[in-house]
């Protein structure tokens, strides 16, 4: 199912000195991180238990796909980023989530791109989304 109306969540995440390559900028490979625990927060909110690592919920049990990134601005200082997620598509058992990575509200991005996720069974083969999942895509964003 394409979501044609698809809502935006806008969830902060905390950028730390510790992530910054030698030229000043948040490093490449952090980005993805922000964008994982941004998807994650946005569980959490959805009433999803994200503490638990081996009996988890059913819809939390994936394999991520394919990660596409373009940088349009280096992030050059710790603090906030504002990692933007919309669920772009839901599958019978993928989904696309586009994303944005802003040092603020309204600022122009520092990175854009998608995440594919694959719905996986304790075998780690492709499985059908629940309802639950199919439920947040047209839930309203906060």
């Amino acid at each position: 199912m394409d979501v044609t109306s698809a809502p935006t969540w806008e969830i902060p995440t905390t950028v730390h000195f510790d992530e910054f390559d030698v030229n000043g900028h948040l490093h490449n490979a952090r980005f993805a991180l922000h964008v994982e625990r941004a998807t994650t927060a946005l569980f959490a909110r959805s009433g999803f238990d994200t503490t638990a690592t081996h009996d988890r919920d059913d819809d939390l049990r994936y394999a991520v796909a394919a990660f596409t990134i373009e940088f349009a601005a280096p992030v050059s200082r710790p603090g906030p980023l504002l990692v933007e997620l919309t669920l772009r598509r839901l599958g019978r058992t993928s989904a696309e989530w586009a994303f944005a990575c802003r040092t603020e509200p309204g600022a122009a991005p520092s990175a854009t791109g998608t995440r594919t996720i694959v719905k996986i069974d304790q075998a780690g083969r492709p499985t059908p989304w629940t309802p639950r999942m199919r439920d947040l895509a047209p839930l309203e964003a906060p």
